[in-house]
């Protein structure tokens, strides 16, 4: 009886130690800050602004990022998803305009730090103008319209 009574003594230990540990991260994940709000919010705000700079209201604008740099491959998985993150959030952010990727039309947006930008610039020479908005953001105007 003894070994019994040790048995139903530890399951009710355990039960109540998981119970204090739930109950733990259930307050530690109320006090969690919102990230993902506030860096959607930034990403909107910067996409509002390269909208309002861009002549045109309707059609369809390019997209240059990071997957158009010389010699980045396709195969790195983390830069995909991010691309393709932001390039969904782009579209959201600068509809009814239509995002196509790459620099393929007159009208660019161009999401690339200072550094990759002037990679960027010197590998894809041609007449065209780039107009900063704020951080990584860019608008590439090509002056040979294709």
């Amino acid at each position: 009886m003894p070994l019994a009574r040790l048995k139903k003594i530890l399951v009710v230990l355990l039960l109540s130690i998981n119970l204090y540990y739930i109950q733990q991260f259930w307050v530690d994940s109320m006090n969690i800050p919102d990230r993902g709000v506030h860096a959607l919010d930034r990403w909107e705000a910067q996409m509002v602004l390269a909208r309002k700079a861009l002549p045109i209201k309707r059609g369809v604008i390019g997209y240059i990022t990071e997957q158009d740099m010389p010699g980045v491959e396709n195969a790195n998985l983390d830069i995909d998803w991010d691309t393709e993150t932001e390039l969904f959030l782009t579209q959201y952010a600068l509809a009814p305009l239509i995002i196509k990727k790459g620099p393929v039309a007159e009208w660019n947006v161009v999401v690339l730090d200072d550094e990759d930008l002037a990679i960027w610039k010197k590998a894809y020479s041609g007449p065209y103008e780039i107009i900063n908005i704020k951080g990584k953001v860019h608008i590439l105007h090509r002056l040979d319209n294709p």
